[in-house]
């Protein structure tokens, strides 16, 4: 991304998180289930990703994705270790930002992060 000046971020470029919910029939894939889907406005059959995009004034470039899995898609439920709320995957797509050098001037978050005191400070 670096290497290329059509897709190099401009210096003081905000990122943006977000989730994704979409709808999925079946219950084959991985962290398929009865969830809150965005696109539709209701809970139904779907997946949720959690994702960082740059946005540099003129351009916006998708960076990371993580798959949201619901607590019932592990053993333990909620106290499973493996089990991350959206928050959570959230810092660790931010980390992933930071860990490349790139320096966001403003994060913009969806609204649903700004109840999570963790994930705010």
């Amino acid at each position: 991304m670096n290497l290329c000046r059509q897709t190099k971020p401009a210096k003081n470029f905000s990122l943006i998180i977000d989730d994704s919910g979409h709808r999925k029939s079946g219950k084959k894939t991985s962290g398929v289930g009865r969830q809150y889907i965005g696109e539709i406005g209701k809970t139904d059959n779907g997946i949720v990703i959690v994702t960082t995009h740059l946005y540099d004034g003129v351009r916006t470039l998708p960076l990371d994705v993580a798959q949201y899995l619901k607590a019932d898609s592990f053993e333990k439920g909620k106290e499973d270790p493996e089990f991350k709320k959206k928050p959570e995957l959230a810092l660790e797509l931010i980390d992933k930002c930071l860990n490349r050098g790139y320096r966001p001037g403003v994060t913009l978050i969806d609204g649903g992060y700004g109840n999570n005191g963790l994930f705010l400070k």
